[in-house]
């Protein structure tokens, strides 16, 4: 039998001289091209457990086009070979070229570079490989985001390619074929809800459950894919020049792409003229959803109203609110509440949150999170207690755990856990107790999905846990947290601010600041039973098993260093004072909490004004 090779997305270029630098035979077989925007192409006259092809090549512009394209293969049957090509400099050439890690699959892979191209790999087991499960282990490991939660559950189909933006971020999502929208009457459907319009009804069986059919209206905006176009990489220090959106940058409503974005990073702002997008206003809107995800401080005028509404008012207040004369510690603020905003609206678990909301039909819960709290020192359980009181995440446990004394002990502690409104879980745990031990009593009483680790005298941001779980869910990260960044130190009452690399995949984060599953964490064999170092253990543990590690913005959290003589206040971690003077990239006279904390100043006698004078530099706010 004589196979045919198909080509994807290469249009009426050519195909041999690729075919041939990556090795192989390009006159082996026939050749079939398969355009991405032709729903007609992707019909099939045989069963799918019949597809058979010699090699299949996908070529696509940027890892976010790829990744849109993985709908379309779901039916495509298994190939000889599979074979991606993604477009963009070679390793040689501009060094902040973007170029994809090589790809790892369980099939044996070559990893080449190609002519023009940031990178092309052939997957060849030396057996048949399905087309889609190939392009999924290729696409999953090129990201540099670890593997993301999708929708949920939710299973979407599209009836034409040129729905495919709405399945951004979902590995299996599917063009629905004939034979998918028809399946046998013992089969199920695919999928819940098929996005588009089908030619005919869909059959009704009795007993078999009927997806819901929507159709979008020139108003709605799809999700953005957050594995690919998140708040990673932004820079709260960018020091480029301002750059413009421009409309050919948007005309054909192609999506924001990674290296786009990247080339944005260190522009301090993005002009966005929307007299210029008259025409061009769905499109305009579309790209500043992915803007808006993605963080970057825009300078918007003349917006039109109806881009207003497919984005949503409140993102077009938050970007109203950037000033160019504004300090860097601000801008990076206002960029944290654009991102919040926008992913609660066009991540692909929020944005489909929504419209099954617009359905009646049944939402997805947001993951539970229990905060694990353990102390030592009674007189700080109402103020503990208060930080996870203010935090905007629901649902929420707290997990106190008190290490050498009851509540009986203390009346202020009897009063802060009968007053607190929320779910509460008290754990006691004698005082020779090792924390590491500690820590895991707490654990075991913890009931969310995710566990939070908090500390008693640090301060924290209203949104501290829910940017970090977003961060979770976009970065894949097993494991999330912050950087200490802003510090008060009280022997010398300033507030100190050490340099940021902004958001990024690191080895590192604070342990006052750790989330991640709670069943990741038990599988890791829970904390080091240890009496100090068991945040680094943690650390070293989740690398250990091959997990990663996402370092989210600093700006909800503030450590405190004080002043007391006994193991600087209790610290389980006890360096001098002196090593976070070093490598500060700024510092303010007093208590000097970052935007996004609204917090008192502590009560403190003051320093004498010898230093005073010596430390006002200047505040930030």
């Amino acid at each position: 039998m004589t196979l045919t090779s198909v080509a994807v997305g290469f249009g009426s270029g050519p195909i041999a001289p690729l075919i041939t630098e990556l090795g192989l035979d390009y006159a082996a077989t026939p050749w079939q091209r398969r355009s991405t925007e032709d729903g007609a192409a992707w019909h099939h006259e045989t069963p799918r457990d019949t597809r058979w092809w010699g090699t299949y090549a996908v070529r696509a512009g940027s890892l976010a086009e790829a990744r849109s394209l993985l709908p379309l293969l779901r039916s495509e049957g298994k190939a000889h070979r599979f074979i991606l090509l993604i477009e963009g400099h070679a390793p040689h050439e501009e060094a902040d070229a973007w170029t994809p890690r090589h790809l790892v699959s369980k099939a044996a892979v070559a990893g080449k570079t190609v002519s023009g191209f940031g990178f092309a790999t052939v997957i060849d087991g030396g057996t048949w490989v399905t087309v889609h499960a190939a392009a999924t282990a290729a696409l999953r490991e090129a990201l540099e985001s670890g593997p993301t939660e999708g929708l949920g559950g939710l299973r979407v189909g599209i009836t034409d390619p040129g729905y495919r933006s709405w399945l951004a971020g979902d590995p299996v999502g599917s063009l629905m074929t004939p034979e998918l929208l028809n399946p046998e009457d013992d089969d199920i459907y695919a999928v819940d809800v098929i996005v588009g319009q089908p030619s005919s009804s869909l059959p009704r069986v009795e007993g078999r459950i009927t997806p819901t059919v929507w159709t979008p209206g020139p108003a709605d905006l799809p999700p953005v894919d957050t594995a690919v176009i998140s708040p990673r990489g932004f820079l709260p220090d960018a020091d480029g020049g301002i750059a413009e959106l421009v409309p050919a940058a948007v005309v054909g409503g192609g999506g924001l792409t990674e290296r786009e974005l990247a080339s944005l990073r260190n522009a301090p702002y993005l002009v966005v003229d929307g007299a210029r997008f008259q025409s061009l206003r769905y499109e305009l809107g579309a790209r500043l959803s992915q803007l808006a995800v993605a963080g970057v401080p825009m300078l918007a005028r003349d917006l039109p109203a109806d881009v207003g509404e497919m984005i949503g008012r409140d993102i077009v207040d938050l970007i109203g609110r950037f000033d160019p004369a504004e300090a860097p510690v601000q801008r990076e603020s206002k960029s944290i509440d654009l991102r919040r905003a926008a992913l609660e609206r066009f991540a692909p678990r929020q944005r489909w949150s929504l419209i099954l909301g617009e359905l009646d039909q049944c939402v997805p819960p947001e993951p539970t999170v229990s905060v694990l709290l353990a102390t030592r020192r009674p007189e700080r359980v109402g103020a503990a207690l208060a930080q996870v009181a203010q935090q905007s995440w629901e649902p929420l446990q707290v997990v106190l755990v008190l290490h050498g004394f009851t509540p009986a002990d203390h009346p202020s502690v009897r009063r802060a856990v009968e007053t607190y409104r929320g779910h509460l879980t008290v754990v006691t745990v004698p005082a020779g107790t090792v924390f590491g031990e500690a820590l895991n009593a707490g654990t075991r009483a913890a009931e969310g999905v995710y566990l939070a680790k908090m500390d008693d005298d640090d301060w924290y941001g209203a949104h501290h846990i829910r940017d970090l779980v977003r961060a979770a869910q976009h970065s894949g990260a097993q494991l999330v947290g912050s950087q200490v960044e802003f510090v008060y130190l009280e022997s010398l009452d300033i507030t100190t601010r050490r340099p940021s690399a902004g958001e990024r995949y690191t080895d590192h984060v604070a342990g006052g600041t750790m989330v991640l599953r709670l069943d990741d964490l038990r599988q890791l064999g829970g904390w080091r039973p240890v009496h100090r170092a068991v945040d680094r253990c943690l650390l070293q543990a989740v690398q250990a098993a091959a997990g990663r590690v996402y370092r989210s913005h600093g700006q909800n959290y503030l450590m405190h260093r004080h002043a007391a003589t006994d193991s600087h206040g209790g610290h389980t971690w006890n360096p001098e004072d002196s090593i976070f003077l070093q490598s500060v990239a700024e510092q303010w006279d007093g208590f000097a909490p970052p935007p996004q904390i609204t917090a008192r100043p502590p009560a403190f006698t003051g320093r004498s004004d010898d230093l005073s004078s010596y430390f006002t530099i200047g505040r930030q706010q």
